[in-house]
């Protein structure tokens, strides 16, 4: 979720991603004060108010993404170009990030913290997400 939400604040759109991650960031920060457990009992896993709340945030980012372009077609392809960069996104992170870790330590802030010498990865996804979801859009037929 974080990373669509980056990816579309990259892109220039503020306000929606912004809304959506700030929900769910305010939602990891119910967790502190009233959990699930609290609400519902003891549950047979751990569970936080993210997990109930991160498909429909998922989904909602996703769908999003037909806001560029026009046209019921167009926007139905801007969905499918962007699931299909988020999952040549996903082979992207496994094996480049596999090939970068082995060159570039790591500083153990991870998960905590973002690792500041990974930027160069995560601009480079950006651009590939782009490049898969918003080239194909811009060229004329």
């Amino acid at each position: 979720m974080a990373y669509l939400a980056a990816y579309y604040v990259a892109s220039g759109r503020y306000l929606f991603p912004t809304a959506v991650y700030g929900a769910g960031l305010g939602l990891l920060a119910l967790n502190k004060f009233l959990p699930p457990s609290a609400v519902f009992g003891p549950l047979p896993v751990d569970l936080s108010w993210a997990t109930f709340y991160f498909p429909f945030a998922a989904a909602a980012l996703l769908l999003y993404a037909a806001t560029f372009a026009r046209g019921f077609a167009a926007r139905a392809l801007s969905v499918l170009l962007l699931a299909l960069a988020v999952a040549l996104g996903h082979f992207y992170m496994v094996y480049v990030g596999w090939l970068w870790r082995a060159v570039v330590p790591s500083l153990g802030l991870a998960p905590a913290f973002p690792e500041p010498q990974d930027a160069p990865l995560y601009i480079l996804l950006y651009e590939l997400w782009r490049a898969v979801h918003q080239l194909p859009l811009r060229r004329k037929a």
